[in-house]
């Protein structure tokens, strides 16, 4: 019984000791972090970066309208069949095509201008393919080929990279290059000196397609093929980050 009080009251005052005189035992919050007790400099970076596409996207379109739904859909149908039978004979593998978006709706059609409540149902078939191309050359051919067949609408052609990834990794190199280069110029002009780095984390990258829009008409065709001139793609990236001094 002596021997339990005893090593109780050596306990009792190792806690009070650790109590009244810090440091004499190791804390795992003391010294948690190296920048706790330094001053901050916070600053971002941001880099752009201008490539040459190597790929592109035509968007098209297959339109048609009819008072039947079914017969406006059947007319889409025998008009989209012939614009891909079109394509493949021009050479683009089918695996180059995919429908990216399709519908059939209906609307109200007014037929006399002083009678707002006279009018006739309409309806609509909508089909629209996309086209990937790894040959830029083929853009005007492919629009020209697919008109003629029988798409009446052109959306737009997407000038992208194949490979973008490299270009994210230098955007964000540079990104955090330009974030130090602040960093060091706001503690040189306040006579402190940056001592390391407390956190950076990514806010932001990729990269934008160049988006051209294309209206094809007869005249365009008749002239020869449709020229599209193709536009820088940008990467871009931007970081965040913390110093302390």
């Amino acid at each position: 019984m002596e021997k339990k009080k005893v090593i109780a009251v050596a306990i009792g005052l190792l806690l009070l000791a650790a109590v009244l005189l810090p440091g004499f035992v190791d804390s795992p919050i003391a010294g948690a972090s190296p920048a706790e007790d330094f001053g901050i400099i916070s600053v971002y970076g941001e880099a752009v970066i201008t490539a040459q596409p190597d790929s592109a996207r035509v968007v098209l379109a297959v339109e048609t309208t009819h008072d039947l739904a079914k017969t406006a859909a059947e007319e889409n149908a025998r008009l989209t069949d012939a614009v891909l039978k079109a394509l493949a004979a021009s050479g683009i593998d089918e695996k180059q095509l995919k429908t990216s978006g399709y519908r059939l709706n209906s609307y109200n059609q007014q037929v006399d201008p002083q009678n707002r409540e006279k009018y006739i149902t309409k309806y609509r078939a909508y089909n629209e393919l996309t086209v990937s191309l790894h040959n830029l050359d083929e853009i005007g051919n492919v629009i020209d080929t697919a008109v003629k067949a029988g798409a009446n609408r052109v959306i737009s052609v997407l000038f992208e990279l194949k490979e973008a990834e490299a270009l994210k990794l230098q955007a964000l190199q540079n990104a955090a290059t330009q974030a130090k280069a602040k960093a060091v110029a706001i503690a040189r002009s306040t006579g402190v000196t940056i001592k390391g780095i407390k956190v950076i984390h990514e806010e932001m990258s990729g990269y934008t397609p160049y988006r051209a829009a294309v209206e094809e008409s007869a005249q365009m065709m008749d002239a020869g093929p449709t020229p599209i001139l193709p536009g820088d793609v940008e990467v871009t990236a931007r970081v965040n980050a913390e110093y302390y001094f």
